[in-house]
C-alpha cells in the first residue's frame, strides 16, 4: 500500500514538473513573439533615433559659444539679420565669398531666438518637408546649399515664403504634385501651408541672369559681404587671439604675424579659413616634432598669388613709368587681359590703403 502511495506521489510530481516546463516554454514563446517587430516598427525606431541625433546636433550648434568679431564690413548684414530676428522683415539674402564669417556671424546673432538651420537638402521635396516641419520657428537659416537658386520649385517656395498674400499677411508655400507628399518619417505633408518663420539665406554666389531670382531679390533685403584686404587682416588678428585647441596664444600670434608678413592683396582666396588652415599646419608640425614645417606648408598651399595681380603691384611700384598708358600697355601685353581688368585690379590693390 505504501509503495502504491509513493508511486502515485511520484507520478503527481512528474506531471507537475512537465506542466511547469510546458508553462515555462509557453512564457518563453510568448516573449519571443513579443520581441519580434515588424519592418515598419524597426524603421520607425531607426528614424526616431536618427531624429534624436539630428536634434542633439542642432542643440550643440545653438549652444556653441561664438565670440563677436569687430568689423565695419558686417554693418549692413548685421542690421538686415537684426530686421529678420525682430520680425521687422520677412527675409534677407546674404552673398559673399566663402570664409568671410557670414555663417559664424548669423548664428551669433540668433543664439537667443528659436531658429532652424540647414546646409543641405537632396531634393526640393526634402526642402519643402523641412520648411513645413519648422514652419513655426522664428527663423529658418539656409546656408550655401548647392543648386539652391537654380531649381524652379525651390524658387517658387521662396517667392511664397518671402512675401505675404493680400491683406491677410499670410505667406503661403505650395508644392503642386499629383502624388501625396510624405516626409522621411513616412508622415503625410500637406501640399500647401502657411509659413510663420522668417528666412535668412546665405550663399557664396548668385546667378543674376535668372529672372525668377531677380523677382525674389525684390521681396527681401539683400547685401553683398566684401571684406577688403586690410579689414581681413584685422579680422584674422581678432580670431588669432581666441582659443584654438593645441596652440598657445604665443603660437597663434606667431602664425598670424607670419601670414601678415607674406600676404598681400594679390593672395588668392584669402579668408578666415586661411588662418585656421595655418593653425592646423602648426598643430601638425608640433605633433611630429618639426616645428618649422608649417611655414613651408603655408607658403606652398595658402600663400598662392594671382600672377596678374602681382604684375599690377610691380607696375604700380615701378617709378620708371612716366605715363599710366605705358603701365596698361605692359599689363595687356604680358597677361593678354583688358584695360578694364587692369583698372579693376589696381582698384583692388589700392583698397589696402583705405
Amino acid at each position: 500500500m505504501q509503495k502504491e502511495i509513493e508511486k502515485g506521489m511520484k507520478n503527481i510530481l512528474e506531471t507537475k514538473e512537465k506542466d511547469n516546463v510546458k508553462v515555462d516554454i509557453e512564457v518563453v514563446n510568448t516573449k519571443e513573439k513579443t520581441k519580434k517587430k515588424t519592418k515598419n516598427e524597426i524603421k520607425q525606431e531607426l528614424l526616431k533615433d536618427a531624429q534624436h541625433k539630428t536634434q542633439e546636433t542642432d542643440r550643440l550648434l545653438k549652444m556653441a559659444e561664438i565670440e563677436d568679431i569687430d568689423s565695419s564690413c558686417y554693418m549692413e548684414m548685421d542690421n538686415y539679420v537684426g530686421m529678420v530676428k525682430t520680425a521687422s522683415a520677412y527675409g534677407v539674402i546674404i552673398e559673399g565669398a566663402g570664409g568671410t564669417g557670414k555663417t559664424w556671424r548669423v548664428v551669433k546673432h540668433l543664439q537667443d531666438v528659436d531658429y532652424a538651420y540647414t546646409d543641405s537638402f537632396t531634393t526640393p521635396q526634402a526642402l519643402y518637408s523641412w520648411m513645413y516641419k519648422n514652419r513655426d520657428k522664428e527663423v529658418l537659416v539656409i546656408d550655401d546649399v548647392a543648386g539652391f537658386f537654380d531649381n524652379p520649385r525651390v524658387l517658387a517656395f521662396l517667392k511664397g515664403g518671402l512675401w505675404h498674400v493680400g491683406d491677410s499677411k499670410n505667406r503661403i508655400i505650395h508644392y503642386m504634385t499629383s502624388k501625396p507628399l510624405q516626409d522621411s518619417e513616412g508622415s503625410f505633408v500637406p501640399s500647401a501651408f502657411v509659413l510663420g518663420a522668417r528666412m535668412i539665406i546665405i550663399t557664396n554666389k548668385l546667378n543674376r541672369k535668372n529672372l525668377h531670382l531677380q523677382a525674389i531679390l525684390t521681396r527681401v533685403n539683400y547685401c553683398f559681404v566684401e571684406v577688403p584686404f586690410e579689414e581681413m587682416l584685422h579680422i584674422m588678428e581678432q580670431v588669432a587671439k581666441k582659443d584654438y585647441d593645441g596652440l598657445s596664444y604665443e603660437e597663434r600670434m606667431e602664425v598670424f604675424w607670419f601670414l601678415k608678413k607674406h600676404l598681400s592683396s594679390s593672395t588668392e582666396n584669402l579668408s578666415i579659413r586661411t588662418l585656421i588652415k595655418c593653425f592646423q599646419q602648426k598643430v601638425y608640425s608640433n605633433r611630429i616634432n618639426k616645428p618649422e614645417l608649417w611655414k613651408k606648408l603655408a607658403m606652398v598651399s595658402l600663400l598662392k598669388k594671382n600672377p596678374a595681380l602681382v604684375l599690377v603691384e610691380e607696375i604700380i611700384r615701378d617709378t620708371s613709368f612716366v605715363k599710366e598708358e605705358d603701365r596698361i600697355r605692359l599689363f595687356c601685353e604680358k597677361t593678354g587681359r583688358s584695360r578694364a581688368t587692369y583698372y579693376r585690379m589696381k582698384e583692388q590693390i589700392n583698397r589696402i590703403g583705405e
